[in-house]
């Protein structure tokens, strides 16, 4: 009896591990003073509202992505242009070695419009990877989400990143 109540215990325990980080999440609504959508983060993330109401969701490991809104994008050749601004001033601000990119790509996430570029470059001797992405829920409302980490630190919170884009969701 007390095997099988001991068993039971350590499948309960499994079981709420395993089902931790659905548990384990907060959801941001963006911009703060006028909600256009919102997004779920892992609880232990932290955000601080920057200049011009940008938001910057931070992980423990020091994974750190930035929100904008994007007002001057009206459409998804703006966007791809707007990529391109964006990582090579990455690049230039991180006086990166040998940066590359590679060409944008769009997808569809549901009711999610999305734009997407990656790019690499060396900092300080560190490989690094250079991510930025423009959506939109509705015409005329563009958003921008920036990231730069080392690559193995980005690697690690892929799986992450995928869920938070994945649950953008239009403030009703």
């Amino acid at each position: 009896m007390e095997t099988r109540v001991s068993r039971t215990l350590v499948a309960v325990a499994i079981a709420l591990g395993l089902a931790t980080p659905l548990l384990h999440a907060k959801k941001v609504e963006f911009p703060a003073d006028d909600p256009a959508f919102t997004f779920t983060m892992p609880d232990d993330w932290t955000t601080e509202t920057g200049k011009d109401g940008r938001v910057y969701c931070t992980a423990p490991a020091g994974f750190k992505i930035g929100i904008i809104a994007s007002p001057g994008v009206s459409d998804a050749d703006d966007a791809r242009k707007l990529l391109t601004t964006v990582l090579k001033g990455m690049a230039d601000a991180m006086k990166c070695e040998n940066y590359k990119s590679e060409e944008a790509k769009t997808n569809e996430l549901g009711k999610l419009s999305l734009v997407s570029r990656h790019g690499q470059c060396k900092s300080e001797g560190i490989e690094m990877a250079l991510n930025a992405a423009v959506f939109a829920l509705e015409p005329g409302k563009y958003f921008t989400i920036v990231g730069a980490a080392p690559e193995k630190v980005d690697k690690a919170h892929r799986k992450e990143m995928s869920e938070l884009i994945r649950s953008i969701a239009a403030v009703e």
